[in-house]
Order: structure tokens, then C-alpha cells, then sequence
């Protein structure tokens, strides 16, 4: 059933809308090919920018007008004015396109019925949906959570949820960030005295948002330690609190709505496991538009948040690293006081890692929100570091915060103490670990695997920055892992079956507050050259240009100077253009660029063939395969952060730029889906989604390249897993390359041994997983296959 319900809602298209003749009354359509936000304004909002100046509206608490985007104020389909800037330190100013206007109030019972049949079904449907999901969990003995917010996804969601089940079915939590707005405070009052026969819960952390902002640092776009600490974990724990179950596990109905954002459009209906292992999210909203949702609000006389009234088109945190300039700007216009103790903490940080001529502006733009390390907080930077000597691995810690032989029980057994040293079981196999003050040996280091080493990196930095924060607790599915009153690590050995849950569900780093505090640097790789594109990236049209004339285009006038001098860069790391023998500048094409003339600039595999053979020569495309995770959104601050400051920001800057710009003008980007650009306002995100459908040769040709570099053609999944976000490994892994989901690696391969045994052998049997390659075939060589 599950199957089924997961394909019906994929399928389904949001609707947009079109303006009829009437006043204020858009009619819904479905399958739009544009799909604006859209918000009602009301009369308090058009008071405050003091637009009773210029048109004439009543005194009503219906709205007035519409808005579109966020900014545009529309009246019957025509833009009528709209709004400029906005920052912390400014609201947003208005320019009035239309003068001497009087503004009546829109109709909500003739809007309904323009859209009565549609909205209808989508009552319905939803309806039917949360029933079905209810029907389906519940017979396995889940619980059922509303997450519940006073805004208003969270309000449509809960009446949606009061119709489909009993108020004994399900118990609403509000997780009281502490960093709520009063207006949401008193809006989540006036809900439960609204839905008196429901079941009402807060769920607050036990840290204070002082406490967890100064021992995180504030929170950003990629460092959202908050939603957590704040929101998720502490609605687990009071879950278990009020069934008095520590391993309940909840279907939660949260209001996520694909609209929202573009890392939220490639969410689904029903998601297990994807805040923590406690948990399946049930998103019955996730199709509806802003259309949508208003219209049900406003025919069901659902009571607003305050906080909408005057123009904020989403509520939640006071500070929040997601939000616009225009909610900085209104926000902190119409609630200083309540704003300002977070908002210190945001311009402390800012004075730590800006001069002072430069902190207005990186407040005011938002730089803060791209934070991606703890350069710049009292407690950032890193405290632990990692030795390989000879056969041991070794972590030397400046700082620690719990015990390492307490902590290290998540790893497996301790069976044997002689003085310091110790014998631990770590995946059915004995390892020698040794203890001395700020040090700790493992050993022996070869037979470790990719996990046990990752694993240990992560109880080292469990070790070197825990605060307590309890996001573990709840991921631990036997109750094993606690915190203890003096906010230390405590690990129920009896309890605890090394599932390695609260390690691996932070990413790489094993700790919230580590991923938070950790100094960025390039993740420790030498960026040296990275910048040799003059900013210019490798566009589709320029190897177009290559292709056709060969080497007598850098003569031809047809780009700048400078760009032919990056386009001769380009070609050369992209392994199509080598030096003359005769030592002139423009060089020779290679047997490659020969092989994949015929096949053209558009074609998606020529391309992979270029980023593969990037891989190994351009810095800035290997530092991004390396450490961009796939699945994630970035924008160009962000990676010029993450590449941290040990070269100059111009240098930076012009690295990301043409890699960016790479992105958005060659095949790289859209079709092999390593850099997918998202119109951003004036500028792009980038989502790395990874290449889902990836062609079998350009993956032979990406092992044989792994192969050649190694000097090794038989080498093991763990061996290729190793080299994965290793920078000092001498091959670049196909999985890092493309952004491959690794879970499915094995399966590529195997396929592509089926189809191409002359190339390519596997042994995955018991134990083996040897992929064996013929050592006389080069890289080049699979190129053949693409005629037969």
C-alpha cells in the first residue's frame, strides 16, 4: 500500500492559478507551467508602509490585495507596487506603481466557490491519506505526533488531521524552540482553545537557546544544529515521556510543502528514518501551494498567526539562517525587542571574523548564514587531530569533553585490560587500543575497514566536542546511550548492540557540535592552481568551438583573449588538447579528443569522460567530487567558506565562479546532475543532486582511469570506498565522481560486468568483493565499446 500511495502523490502536480475579472479571485489550475508563491495582504501590513498614503481600503480582517513572490502587490492580475531591500538594520521601502486606488475587501465565500470542486478533493484526498497512513502504521505499533508550529502549514495540517482520526489517535506537540515569536505563542493558545478535544503537548530542550547558541555557535544554512537540539529531538523525547515507552516509535505529520524550498521539492509523502530511527515524517501537505493553503485558512475561518498580518509570509525562529532579507526586515521592524538578544549573538560573530568595516554589510546580506565551521566562536576550531603512523591510528586531542573509554563502547566489547592497553572487538575482529592522557592508539590500522575508521573518527570527535545536546539519545534504539546530569556521555554497555546509529546519522563528522565548531580549510587538501580559469568556466558552446576547428580556434577571434586562455586550460586538464613536440602554444588533439569528436558537444557522455579525466587534473572540480555531498543545496558564499582561508578570497571566489559557472553552461550541471543551478533572485543555487542514471561506460572508463593512476587493476569495493573524501588517496573512487549513490555501487558494477566481460570481472561472493580489470585495456580503450 505503501508503494502505491508514494506513486500517487509523486505524480501529483501542484496547482497554480490564473486571476479572473472578479476583485481579489484567482481561479486554481492544474498542471501550470509557472507556480508562484502567493500570500494575502491585509490592512495592517499596507499600514505600515504607510500606503494609506496613496490608496483608500477599509478597516477589515479580510485581506486587501494579493502578493506574488513574496514582493509584488497584485490587484486583479496587474502589479500595483512593490517592495525594494529589506535587512535586519531596514524594512523593506515600497514603490507604488499604481496611485489612488481603493482597495475593497476580497470575497472569501466567492473565492471558495470558484474553487470549490478542487479544493474539495484535496480535502478528501488528504483526508484519506492520513487515515490510510494511520490504518497502515498503527497495526504495526507506531504512535501517531502532529508537529505543530501556530504557523500556518501546521494549522491546515492539524484540521486536516482532526478530521481524518479520533482525538484518542494521535497527540499534537509544540516544540517550543524558546525562539518563538510571542505572536506564535499566542497563536499555538488560541489552537488549543480552538481544538479544545485534542491532546496538546509542548516540547522544549533542555538546554536554553543562550546555552545551545553559544555552545554551537549560530546556526546556518548547512549548519542547522537547531532544528534538532530545538525541534525534533526534544518532540522524541516527549513522545516517550507521555506513552512511557523509551523505544515508541512515531509516525509524525509535519506541514513540509514542496513549494518551500527547492532541497524540500525532492522530499516524499512518507519519509522513515529521515529526521532520526524513531521516527517516519508523513507529509500530507507536501503538493499543496500557498494558493491552496490561504484559501482553506481563510473559508475555514482558521485562526491566523498574528504575525501574518503584517506582511511575514512564513513564521518560526526569531534568527533563522533560512529566512529572506524581506522577513530580517519586517521582523526586526515590527519585533526589535524580542529579536535582539539572538541578534547580538549573530553581530558577536560577525565583529569575531569581519572588520568592522565589513560586519554591517555580511550581517545585512546574509553572510552569517553561510557559516560552515567554528572559525570565529569562543569554542571553535579543532581539537582533535588524526596521525597514521606505520600501523596504528592515532588521535591527539587538545580538548576533551567525555571519557574516551566510556564513549568508545559504541564501538564494540572491550574484552581485555593490561594497564593502559585495551582489546576491544570492532566488527568480529580484535583491535589493541592504548590510552594516555590527550592520546589515543589504535591498532592494527590495515585491517581496518572504510567504517571502522570513520567510526572511530567519529567517537573521537564525540569525545573532543559533545555538549549534551541529546540529538544521539534519540537515535539510539536500545536506550543505551544517555547523557548524565553533568552533560557527559554515558554508555549502558548492556544495552548497547553497536548499531553505530548516533555515530553515522550526522554525516561524517559523528557530532552535531562537532560539524558545528570544526575550522574549515579546504578539508585539508592543497588547492594550489585552482584558479587557473580566469573565473571562466568550461562552457558547452566553447567545446562546440574546440571540436569543430581544433587547435586553430585559439586563433580565430571568436572569444576574448582570455577566454581562449581558459578554454586551452579546460581542454588540456580535460585530457583532449597535449603539448606540441614542437613546443608552440596552441598543442596537439589527442587520440581522446579524436575518440569523442564524432559524438559531439552536447553529448552527456563526452562530458562525463571530461569531469572523470577533472577529476585528475583540475583542483577545484577534485576538491568539489571530494567534499560537496550529494543531495545537497549550495550557493557560491558557501563553497568559497568551505574552501576555508588559507588562499585569498579573490582567488576563492574565481575558483567556485568557474566552477559554477561550469555548472550552468555545459551538460556537467543538468544532465549528469553535479550541479543542477536554481534561479536564486539575481544569482543560482546549485543542487548536487548525483547522476541517478548513470552510463555503464563512462563508470568502466572512470575505474579504468582509478586504475591507472593506483597502478592497480584489481582492486576491492573497500579499497575504492577508502579513497572516497581522501584527498591524499591516489584515485578518485567512480562514486565521488558522478555522486553515485554508493548503496547502489555494487549493483552498477555488476551490471556492467554482465555486458562487458572482456573489460570488467567481479567477484562478489561470501567475503569477496574483488573487481578485476584487464591490466593490457586502457581508459581510452572503452571508448571502442561505444560502437558496438
Amino acid at each position: 500500500m505503501k508503494t502505491e500511495r508514494l506513486r500517487y502523490w509523486s505524480d501529483r502536480n501542484m496547482y497554480g492559478y490564473k486571476w479572473t475579472k472578479k476583485n481579489g479571485i484567482y481561479l486554481l489550475v492544474p498542471d501550470a507551467k509557472v507556480i508562484k508563491e502567493i500570500r494575502p495582504v491585509f490592512k495592517e501590513e499596507l499600514d505600515n508602509f504607510g500606503l494609506d498614503a496613496h490608496w483608500e481600503y477599509p478597516k477589515t480582517d479580510a485581506p486587501l490585495l494579493w502578493a506574488e513572490g513574496i514582493r509584488r502587490y497584485i490587484l486583479n492580475g496587474e502589479v500595483v507596487a512593490e517592495a525594494i531591500g529589506g535587512s535586519f538594520y531596514s524594512k523593506p521601502t515600497i514603490n507604488v506603481k499604481k496611485d489612488g486606488l481603493k482597495l475593497k475587501a476580497i470575497n472569501i465565500a466567492s473565492l471558495w466557490k470558484t474553487n470549490e470542486s478542487l479544493m474539495r478533493g484535496l480535502e478528501e484526498t488528504a483526508v484519506g491519506f492520513i487515515r490510510r497512513v494511520y490504518d497502515e502504521y498503527a497495526a504495526l505499533g507506531l504512535k501517531f505526533v502532529v508537529a505543530f508550529s501556530g504557523g500556518k502549514d501546521s494549522l491546515v495540517l492539524l484540521d486536516l488531521v482532526a478530521k481524518a482520526l479520533r482525538p484518542d489517535e494521535f497527540v499534537v506537540i509544540f516544540s517550543n524552540t524558546g525562539m518563538e515569536l510571542n505572536a506564535t505563542l499566542e497563536s499555538v493558545k488560541r489552537s488549543m482553545k480552538h481544538w479544545g478535544k485534542l491532546r496538546f503537548y509542548e516540547a522544549a530542550s533542555h538546554m536554553s537557546p543562550d546555552e545551545s547558541w553559544d555552545a554551537f555557535g549560530p546556526p546556518g544554512r548547512r549548519l542547522r544544529w537547531c532544528c534538532s537540539v530545538h525541534k525534533s529531538v526534544p518532540t522524541i523525547i516527549k513522545l516517550r515521556e507521555i506513552t512511557g515507552d523509551h523505544d515508541a516509535r512515531a509516525v509524525v505529520f509535519d506541514g513540509v510543502r514542496k513549494e518551500e524550498s527547492a532541497a524540500r521539492s525532492m522530499y516524499e509523502a512518507i519519509g522513515e528514518g529521515v529526521k532520526n530511527i524513531s521516527q517516519v515524517n508523513c507529509s500530507p501537505i507536501l503538493e499543496w501551494g500557498t494558493a491552496e493553503i490561504y484559501l482553506y485558512l481563510l473559508k475555514n475561518k482558521i485562526l491566523f498567526n498574528d504575525a501574518y498580518r503584517i506582511g511575514l509570509f512564513r513564521v518560526g525562529c526569531k534568527i533563522c539562517p533560512m529566512s529572506s532579507a524581506w522577513w530580517d526586515g519586517i521582523a526586526n521592524d515590527a519585533y526589535p525587542d524580542e529579536l535582539a538578544t539572538l541578534l547580538n549573538k549573530v553581530e558577536d560573530y560577525a565583529n569575531n571574523t569581519k572588520t568592522a568595516k565589513e560586519q554591517r554589510k555580511y550581517i545585512e546580506e546574509g553572510g552569517w548564514k553561510g557559516r560552515m565551521g567554528g572559525r570565529g566562536l569562543k569554542d571553535g576550531g579543532n581539537r582533535v587531530t588524526e596521525v597514521i603512523d606505520g600501523d596504528k591510528i592515532i588521535f591527539r586531542f587538545s580538548r576533551q569533553m567525555s571519557k574516551w573509554l566510556e564513549v568508545s563502547k559504541l564501538l564494540g566489547e572491550i574484552v581485555e585490560k593490561k594497564g593502559n592497553t585495551y582489546t576491544q572487538l570492532m566488527d568480529h575482529q580484535s583491535y589493541k587500543f592504548s590510552i594516555d592522557d590527550d592520546t589515543i592508539t589504535y591498532s592494527p590500522y590495515s585491517s581496518m575497514n572504510r567504517f571502522i575508521i570513520s567510526h572511530l573518527r567519529g567517537v573521537a570527535n564525540k569525545v573532543a566536542y559533545c555538549v549534551g545536546c541529546k540529538a544521539c539519545v534519540v537515535q539510539c534504539p536500545t536506550g543505551a546511550f544517555e547523557i548524565s546530569e553533568d552533560n557527559t556521555i554515558l554508555i549502558r554497555e548492556e544495552l548497547c548492540i553497536h548499531c553505530a546509529n548516533c555515530i553515522e546519522f550526522t554525516g561524517t563528522k559523528g557530532c552535531l557540535a562537532a560539524k558545528s565548531l570544526h575550522t574549515t580549510g579546504g578539508f585539508g587538501m592543497n588547492l594550489k592552481g585552482m584558479n587557473r580559469y580566469q573565473h571562466f568556466g568550461f562552457r558547452r558552446p566553447w567545446l562546440e568551438h574546440f571540436f569543430e576547428y581544433g587547435t586553430d580556434c585559439f586563433s580565430m577571434k571568436h572569444l576574448g583573449n582570455r577566454q581562449y586562455d581558459a578554454l586551452r586550460v579546460w581542454v588540456r586538464e580535460a585530457g583532449l588538447l597535449s603539448p606540441s613536440s614542437k613546443g608552440d602554444k596552441s598543442g596537439i588533439l589527442t587520440p581522446l579528443c579524436e575518440r569523442l569528436l564524432p559524438l559531439g558537444s552536447g553529448n552527456p557522455l563526452v562530458w562525463s569522460i571530461i569531469w572523470t579525466n577533472l577529476a585528475y587534473s583540475s583542483v577545484i572540480a577534485k576538491w568539489y567530487m571530494l567534499y560537496a555531498q550529494p543531495g545537497e543545496t549550495y550557493d557560491k558564499a558557501e563553497l568559497v567558506f568551505m574552501l576555508g582561508d588559507d588562499y585569498s578570497p579573490s582567488t576563492r571566489d574565481n575558483a567556485v565562479t568557474a566552477l559554477l559557472e561550469t555548472f550552468r553552461h555545459s551538460p556537467i550541471g543538468t544532465a549528469l546532475k553535479q550541479g543542477i543551478p536554481i534561479p536564486d533572485g539575481t544569482s543560482f543555487k546549485f543542487i548536487k543532486q548525483g547522476w541517478d542514471t548513470p552510463e555503464a561506460i563512462s563508470v568502466l572508463y572512470a575505474l579504468y582511469k582509478f586504475a591507472e593512476e593506483t597502478g592497480r587493476y584489481t582492486f576491492t569495493l573497500t579499497q575504492l570506498d577508502n579513497a572516497r573524501g581522501n584527498a591524499e588517496a591516489k584515485g578518485v573512487d567512480p562514486v565521488s565522481i558522478f555522486g553515485l549513490n554508493p548503496n547502489n555501487f555494487k549493483a552498477i558494477v555488476q551490471d556492467i560486468a554482465l555486458h562487458y566481460s572482456e573489460f570488467i570481472r567481479v567477484a562478489f561472493v561470501q567475503d569477496l568483493d574483488n573487481i578485476m580489470l584487464v591490466p593490457e585495456k586502457k581508459a581510452i580503450d572503452v571508448l571502442d565499446l561505444i560502437v558496438g
